[in-house]
């Protein structure tokens, strides 16, 4: 029927903005037309109303042109949104469905003490990566209401960096990389910093090396001073990252899209989003080097040192 059809009409406001532009500008021609045809040219009084016209008509095309971009980004947002939403489900699914096959093991089948403990720690490791994920979420959620909360002390940054490793070494090597911190005599630099946030930071960028890098890639922690601040480098050998990528992927959401030398990998685009919006909390700032396609990635994260404009307060706005 009839009115069916009318009812399938698109009534967003690109439709009727284009729609109105249209009968604006039909309506002009037709007068133009109209009076050159009866005057066999434009009255004098006729020009500023065609000026006036012109200018309105290009008014509301630049107004489309502005709407169509902005629905356009809108439309992009909301697509990211969808593979986020998607991606974090198989994220949470997967260590669930580990735990599970791994407890029911244990309920059913008769195993011995070592075999036990073994189901046992990857269940634990499991709940662990769960954990993690989650806190990502949580996290970005804080950071994109301003409401991350810093809780900041001083912290001795070689020593941190020192325990981090000796207790993130066996997860990574379980992954089969390896994790190696690299001493280059930077023992005296001191930050103020949130311990809670700073290993959350470090656990992104060795876990974003780990995951997104070949298997049996060499992950390497370094420090250094730039500026009076402390720079942490988290080195690795993998696929590299070429330029036009490099402030890309710290956008929330945003993963490097697959390509011939690149498969694609599970992530949920936010590590990177949180590495450098806590770094920015803290008052540093956070950035990527790479040589090229397969010559590995450099993610470096500075901080201030303690006394140098690290921040006071316990809320710090992103």
């Amino acid at each position: 029927m009839a009115w069916k059809t009318w009812l399938r009409i698109p009534t967003g406001p690109i439709f009727w903005i284009v729609a109105v532009q249209s009968a604006w500008t039909i309506t002009l021609v037709s007068w133009i037309v109209y009076a050159v045809d009866r005057h066999g040219r434009l009255p004098d009084e006729g020009w500023s109303v065609l000026v006036a016209g012109i200018l309105l008509l290009a008014v509301i095309f630049v107004g489309v042109i502005v709407i169509s971009l902005h629905f356009g980004r809108q439309v992009a947002h909301n697509r990211k949104v969808k593979d986020f939403i998607s991606q974090v489900s198989h994220e949470l699914r997967s260590p669930l469905t580990t735990v599970k096959l791994h407890l029911e093991t244990l309920q059913l089948r008769r195993l011995s003490p070592a075999q036990q403990q073994a189901c046992l720690d990857t269940a634990l490791e499991e709940l662990r990566r769960l954990e993690l994920g989650i806190e990502d979420i949580l996290t970005a959620s804080r950071i994109e209401r301003q409401k991350l909360k810093i809780a900041v002390e001083p912290i001795a940054i070689l020593p941190f960096l020192e325990s981090y490793v000796h207790h993130k070494t066996a997860v990574v090597q379980a992954q089969g990389a390896s994790l190696q911190l690299v001493e280059q005599g930077f023992d005296d630099l001191t930050v103020e910093a949130d311990p809670i946030l700073l290993r959350q930071v470090l656990d992104n960028l060795v876990d974003n090396a780990v995951v997104h890098c070949h298997r049996g890639v060499h992950v390497r922690l370094e420090l250094g001073e730039q500026s009076r601040c402390a720079v942490v480098t988290v080195r690795d050998d993998g696929d590299g990252l070429p330029r036009k990528e490099w402030k890309r992927v710290f956008r929330m959401f945003y993963r490097v899209a697959p390509s011939r030398d690149r498969s694609a990998r599970r992530g949920t685009g936010l590590g990177l989003f949180i590495v450098a919006s806590v770094a920015r909390a803290h008052g540093g700032r956070a950035w990527v080097e790479s040589d090229g396609v397969g010559k590995g990635c450099r993610f470096r994260v500075a901080l201030p040192l303690a006394g140098d404009g690290a921040p006071k307060v316990e809320e710090q706005d992103r």
